[in-house]
């Protein structure tokens, strides 16, 4: 019997044109009805995702790749970032005259253009945009809005004096190497060829699955999650069943133990009918 499903929002939930399909809706309305919890669980910050908790009527949710946790609109777990970590990442973007940007509950603040990302900025874009543009013509403006404003310099108020769960560095791939070496307690995920999540060491939406089920007393045999990112892949290797969307990245569809269809052919529900967990 499972008790709890997971869902990653972008590439899982919304489409490339940024909606939720009719049959996803339904199928969380079902989910509840059952008595199943649904939880989002996402690289985004808390107040990145008011809109989709409010379309959904979810009240739970994992933000920040498992830095922040909600249960019923009750934080269970918080996890800020060290400041000598924030500070050192800060030093070596500058001298990069690379783009960074800091992450709290509540807002976004740094030196590039993703801080205009809590003003649904490119989501609108992309919604106006006649036909759905193409992951790399997206992640070419992800590009553009982090990399506008980099010589910037980075202000201390940007993350002095308040909780930073996660920074958004804003580095090609040629770094990887440099920053995976020189920040041992960092934990860096890439989410396209320009961008890259950095979180405690050891932390991932796993950590924020684990912190949930315990808070519930559920087992994470009792769990399923959905995911398409790199971000996904510590989640769907914790939970008891999980589904990669088949439109997602080569690495997830490798180690998922089921693959559904992509959210704009009703991936979700037809995940969970394949499963059994719905009619």
């Amino acid at each position: 019997m499972h008790k709890m499903v997971f869902f990653d929002i972008d590439g899982t939930l919304l489409t490339a044109r940024k909606k939720i399909p009719e049959t996803a809706k339904q199928a969380i309305q079902d989910l509840k009805d059952n008595g199943i919890i649904p939880v989002i669980a996402t690289g985004r910050p808390p107040f990145r995702i008011d809109a989709i908790l409010e379309e959904l009527n979810i009240q739970s949710y994992i933000t920040m790749n498992g830095q922040y946790v909600v249960y019923e609109n009750e934080v269970i777990y918080r996890n800020p970032m060290s400041s000598d970590s924030i500070e050192r990442l800060t030093k070596a973007a500058e001298v990069y005259q690379q783009g960074i940007a800091f992450s709290g509950s509540e807002e976004i603040l740094g030196n590039s253009l993703t801080t205009l990302g809590q003003q649904g900025l490119l989501k609108r874009l992309i919604q106006k945009s006649p036909i759905a543009p193409p992951k790399l013509v997206v992640a070419a403006i992800s590009h553009f809005m982090g990399a506008f404003k980099t010589k910037k310099p980075v202000l201390p108020e940007y993350y002095e004096n308040r909780p930073i769960y996660q920074c958004i560095l804003h580095a090609s791939e040629k770094f990887d190497a440099y920053y995976r070496e020189e920040f041992p307690d960092c934990h860096f995920t890439r989410w396209n060829p320009y961008s890259v999540d950095v979180i405690t060491k050891n932390h991932s939406k796993a950590v924020g699955i684990q912190k949930m089920t315990e808070h519930l007393g559920i087992s994470l045999q009792e769990t399923i999650a959905f995911g398409d990112g790199l971000n996904d892949i510590e989640m769907l290797q914790t939970v008891g069943i999980g589904v990669a969307m088949e439109s997602g990245r080569r690495e997830v569809c490798e180690i998922a133990d089921f693959i559904t269809v992509s959210p704009e052919n009703d991936g979700i529900l037809k995940g969970l009918q394949q499963l059994k967990v719905l009619p």
